[in-house]
């Protein structure tokens, strides 16, 4: 079965740093982002994802993405995500998925300990990608495995959060891979920074300075695309990203084309910190 990922893409960021002293909360550390979902001019749904510091090591990130009914009788898109991240350390602590992604619904629990992540999961798949879906299901199934996160691999949001943390600022033509965990496999993102200048049309900025990257989900072993590098799609489509050339790397537009459904966008049109 596929792997699908509603947030594989927004890892596209920039680069992972090295460990070192106990940092202080970044600002981005304790944000509000707000984007829309467009699909042939249409507004398809909506992101909302929010980060808040804890004490002195933790960061707590929470994520939904709901689909609007216009889009429910083509293809069904709903999410909910929630990471605790120790920023100290820059490693993960506990994470929870679930999404409905057309024919699927993937629940996942992740609990990370001792150069491993315990992973529960609850799957099942539909006869449609339209909703409602059918009652009962095609099938389903659970699992619980355990998996190795030696070489830093990381949740998809405490990932998104670690990536931008460096403030190291990337040079055009540069090429890296991040380690990541979708629905508790280990894959490789692997990003290309394409080009980086002043646009007037970035949106919810109007202009702004910023990095265009392009990105897409691989398989360490045969260094070939897989399903679900496309955020909420089962696609092997790369991913192409607007992203604030600052400290902040903020993303503000994203775009891939899907099956069936021709290009998609996540546009920001919200955003602040306290």
């Amino acid at each position: 079965m596929g792997v699908r990922s509603f947030w594989t893409l927004l890892l596209a960021l920039l680069f992972i740093p090295s460990l070192g002293a106990r940092p202080k909360p970044l600002a981005f550390y304790n944000e509000t982002l707000l984007f829309r979902i467009e699909w042939k001019g249409i507004r398809a749904g909506d992101i909302t994802m929010r980060s808040r510091s804890e004490g002195s090591n933790y960061l707590a990130i929470n994520a939904r993405v709901n689909s609007l009914n216009i889009v429910h009788g083509i293809y069904y898109v709903q999410g909910a995500f929630a990471s605790k991240w120790n920023y100290a350390t820059q490693t993960p602590v506990i994470a929870y998925e679930e999404a409905f992604q057309g024919d699927l619904y993937q629940q996942r629990k992740f609990r990370f300990a001792k150069g491993k992540v315990s992973i529960h999961k609850n799957e099942k798949i539909f006869f449609e990608h339209s909703y409602p879906h059918s009652s009962p299901p095609k099938a389903a199934w659970t699992e619980n495995i355990d998996v190795s996160t030696q070489g830093g691999y990381q949740d998809l949001l405490g990932a998104f959060y670690l990536v931008r943390s460096t403030g190291r600022i990337p040079k055009v033509g540069e090429k890296l891979k991040i380690p990541v965990l979708p629905a508790g496999v280990r894959r490789s993102l692997v990003l290309r920074v394409l080009d980086r200048g002043v646009h007037t049309d970035v949106p919810f900025f109007g202009t702004r300075e910023i990095f265009h990257v392009r990105c897409a989900l691989v398989d360490d072993d045969n260094n070939k695309t897989q399903m679900g590098s496309n955020m909420f799609f089962n696609t092997k489509s790369e991913i192409e990203m607007w992203i604030t050339a600052d400290v902040d790397f903020i993303p503000v537009k994203i775009w891939t084309d899907v099956p069936y459904l021709g290009t998609a966008y996540i546009l920001l049109e919200g955003y602040s910190q306290p």
